[in-house]
């Protein structure tokens, strides 16, 4: 078999998931921020290469390209894309699997992205307010006062899930909101502000694979974005994530299902209408509320942890899904899916979501936790050893993956890893949600969806 060449860039636990599917029939390549352990033993196994660089510059990706005559560069990190790593590419005629800087404007530019919403799919589109000015907020914010509606203060740009400020959790008043969004327009005076109506109800994802064209839905996910258990603490770029054994998710009906689906196929024929070259996944966060379902925000590429649920019961080649949507001939015949439940949580440094002063060392019997059905991804940390390891100082450390008959079975399987087979050096220095996935979780998931109902 003639293996292809595949390009990774980034060093996350998503990357270590593209990489460790793609190692099974693909020469990998690999750019990375630092040297991620799974990654570079995926490369190594396939005979591929890797360099440590600046994974975010669009010279060096090209560089590396070039030197190495990549085959497929699949880009499916935010700031990559919005650098305009594609772009380089594609006018270098090399394939690459991902949006243009244009086309991921609706990851990139949060107001940019409910105008489209706004357009194309005005009935799915919360009420909202976009700010340039801060002599435009009094009456902004007035329109949401009289309303009778609580706020969500939105930077225009990239903000790694941890710039968003929610009322009245992060934010105790309208005058607080005003505050919050003046501070945001003297920081960065060329980039607007976006005010949107808080939606109440139940927060989930859907990731649509897409070929520019054809539109194949993944099983619906739904993310523990805050620190601690409880949904308290500060929020941060996802603890942990699950989906079901089915496309939707319990507190989902089908209707649900179809209008996300709905949404996400006028997005991409929008974007098609406009040119923009855009492939891969269009990552869709929604909400579940009384009057239905609610646009959130859009991603253009997949989400972390999402993306590692998704590759966790993709079935078939990781590889030769990406050549289809390449090639345009994506369909619901190419792609299929386990019918398990899935679960990913993440272990992070105590600080996280702050960055860590300093290094924490620790041991993990990687080979008894495989034994159990759990694939560990690695992050943000670096092998030192024989079963030895050493965190970086910012971002999630690793993530832990495995997909049972149900949520809870898998929730519990990962805990138990955890707390079995992870040694703490500096004790309590790293932690996780026990409570993602969780029966009690579940319950009040499926106890909202039902106040929602009547």
């Amino acid at each position: 078999m003639n293996r292809e060449k595949f390009l990774v860039i980034g060093s996350g636990g998503r990357e270590s998931a593209f990489a460790m599917r793609l190692m099974q029939d693909t020469h990998v390549y690999a750019v990375m921020a630092h040297k991620n352990p799974l990654i570079i033993d995926c490369v190594m196994q396939s005979g591929g290469k890797y360099l440590v660089g600046d994974v975010d510059d669009p010279k060096t990706i090209l560089k590396f390209v070039k030197e190495n005559d990549i085959d497929y560069t699949f880009v499916s990190a935010d700031q990559p894309l919005a650098n305009g790593v594609i772009d380089i590419l594609l006018e270098n005629d090399f394939r690459a699997i991902g949006g243009t800087k244009e086309a991921t404007r609706i990851e990139w530019d949060k107001a940019y992205s409910i105008q489209m919403m706004q357009k194309t799919c005005p009935e799915f589109t919360p009420f909202y307010k976009i700010i340039s000015k801060i002599e435009e907020l009094p009456n902004a914010i007035k329109s949401f006062e009289s309303k009778g509606l609580e706020m969500v203060v939105k930077p225009q740009g990239l903000t790694g899930g941890k710039g968003v400020k929610v009322m009245p959790e992060h934010l105790l008043t309208y005058q607080d909101c005003a505050k919050y969004a003046s501070s945001l327009l003297e920081e960065n005076p060329d980039e607007k502000v976006l005010l949107v109506e808080k939606l109440k109800g139940i927060e989930f994802t859907i990731m649509g694979i897409t070929d520019g064209q054809h539109l194949v839905v993944s099983p619906a996910s739904y993310d523990y974005p805050f620190r601690y258990e409880g949904d308290s603490g500060a929020g941060t770029g996802g603890m942990g994530c699950f989906t079901d054994s089915e496309k939707k998710l319990p507190f989902m009906s089908q209707k649900d299902l179809d209008d996300c689906t709905y949404i996400m196929q006028k997005i991409i024929d929008e974007m098609g209408s406009e040119n923009l070259f855009f492939n891969g996944v269009l990552n869709g966060g929604f909400f579940k509320t009384k009057q239905g379902i609610k646009f959130m925000e859009f991603n253009g590429r997949f989400g972390d942890p999402e993306g590692i649920n998704i590759l966790s019961i993709l079935e078939g080649s990781f590889s030769e899904l990406l050549i289809h949507i390449w090639n345009k001939t994506l369909s619901e015949d190419v792609v299929s899916f386990i019918k398990k439940a899935s679960v990913v949580k993440y272990l992070v440094a105590k600080e996280y979501p702050e960055q860590s002063d300093n290094a924490t060392s620790f041991s993990m019997d990687e080979g008894a936790i495989i034994e159990k059905g759990i694939k560990i991804f690695f992050a943000s940390c670096i092998k030192t050893g024989t079963h030895q390891y050493e965190t970086l100082k910012k971002s999630r450390v690793c993530a832990f993956s495995t997909i049972a008959d149900s949520i809870e079975i898998a929730s519990s399987i990962i805990n138990l890893a955890i707390d079995t087979h992870v040694t703490y050096v500096q004790e309590n220095k790293l932690e996780y949600r026990k409570d993602i996935g969780s029966q009690k979780s579940l319950e009040k998931l499926k106890s909202t969806s039902r106040q929602m109902a009547n």
